[in-house]
C-alpha cells in the first residue's frame, strides 16, 4: 500500500539555536535554491493529492515534539501563497504554539478565543508580510484544547473560513502526545506527517501512522526534515551554503516500511 512520496529538505530548527532568527528559517529571496525547490515539490504533491474544487483543508503533524512541523507548515503555506492562491494558516497547537513565535507576532486573540465564542474568526485573523497569506494564531492557552477542537464550533468555523480561502493549513500538536490531530482529522482533506533525520524513531512514526489510519484519515505523505543528501553521481548539486550541503529527494513510503 503506497501512501505517497516523501520530500526531504534541510531545515534548521531555531529551537536548537537561540541565535537563529525567524527570517533564517522562513522562505525568502535569500533561501537556498534547493530548499525552495523542495517546498515547491511538496506543494505539487499536495495539489495532486487533494480535490480540485473548493477550499482544501490540510493538517500537518508529527509523531513527537521538536521535529520541525511548525516551520514546515509555515513555509508550505508561504509557498502556496506565492502562487496567488488565498491561504490561511491556523495554529491549532494550543498547548505549545509556535507560529506566533516564529513570526515574532504580538499578543492577541486567536483560535481558542474564537472556539470559546469570545471572538469572531474574522476579527482574529491577522495579515502577514507575505502576500495572500493570513494566519489565525492559537490564542490564549485554554484548559481544554481537545474539547474545543472537537466541538461543533470548530467545524462551523472551518466551513465559514472555506468561503474566503483556497487552502487552509492547520498546525496540529504531535499525534503521539495528544489526540488533537485525530480529533480534527474528519475536517481535513488530508494530513502530512513531519519526521526529522536522526531524531525521529521508526516505531514512533509507525505509531503516528497507525493512529491516523485508525480514524481513517487521508495521509498525504511524510516530510523528512533536516535531511542532507549526497548525489549518487559523487558530487553535490548546487552551491555550498551556510546550512551545509543539500539536495532534495523523493522516496516511496509503503506499508512495509512500518
Amino acid at each position: 500500500m503506497v501512501i505517497n512520496k516523501v520530500v526531504g529538505f534541510f531545515n534548521r530548527d531555531n529551537k536548537k539555536d537561540k541565535n537563529v532568527k525567524s527570517g533564517d528559517i522562513l522562505i525568502s529571496e535569500k533561501t537556498s535554491f534547493h530548499v525552495k525547490e523542495a517546498y515547491k515539490a511538496m506543494r505539487t504533491n499536495v495539489m495532486f493529492s487533494v480535490p480540485d474544487e473548493g477550499c482544501k483543508v490540510i493538517g500537518v503533524t508529527s509523531a513527537v515534539p521538536s521535529e520541525g512541523k511548525s516551520t514546515t507548515v509555515l513555509n508550505l503555506a508561504i509557498t502556496f501563497a506565492q502562487t496567488g492562491t488565498r491561504v490561511l494558516l491556523i495554529d491549532a497547537d494550543m498547548r505549545r504554539p509556535n507560529i506566533k513565535r516564529i513570526l515574532n507576532a504580538g499578543e492577541g486573540i486567536g483560535l481558542s478565543d474564537v472556539l470559546a465564542r469570545f471572538a469572531k474568526a474574522k476579527d482574529a485573523i491577522h495579515h502577514t508580510a507575505y502576500e495572500n497569506l493570513n494566519v489565525l494564531f492559537s490564542g490564549n492557552i485554554p484548559p481544554n484544547p481537545v474539547e474545543l477542537l472537537a466541538s461543533d464550533n470548530m467545524q462551523n468555523m472551518i466551513e465559514e473560513l472555506k468561503e474566503s480561502c483556497d487552502y487552509i493549513f492547520i498546525d496540529t500538536p504531535p499525534i503521539n502526545v495528544v489526540t488533537d490531530a485525530t480529533v480534527i482529522s474528519k475536517l481535513l482533506h488530508g494530513i502530512i506527517i513531519v519526521a526529522r533525520e536522526n531524531v525521529s524513531k521508526k516505531d514512533e512514526v509507525a505509531e503516528a501512522l497507525n493512529k491516523l489510519r485508525f480514524v481513517n484519515a487521508k495521509i498525504l505523505g511524510l516530510v523528512l526534515n533536516d535531511r542532507m543528501y549526497q548525489s549518487k553521481r559523487g558530487g553535490y548539486y548546487g552551491k555550498y551554503g551556510k546550512y551545509g550541503r543539500y539536495k532534495h529527494y523523493y522516496r516511496e513510503y509503503s506499508h512495509e516500511d512500518d
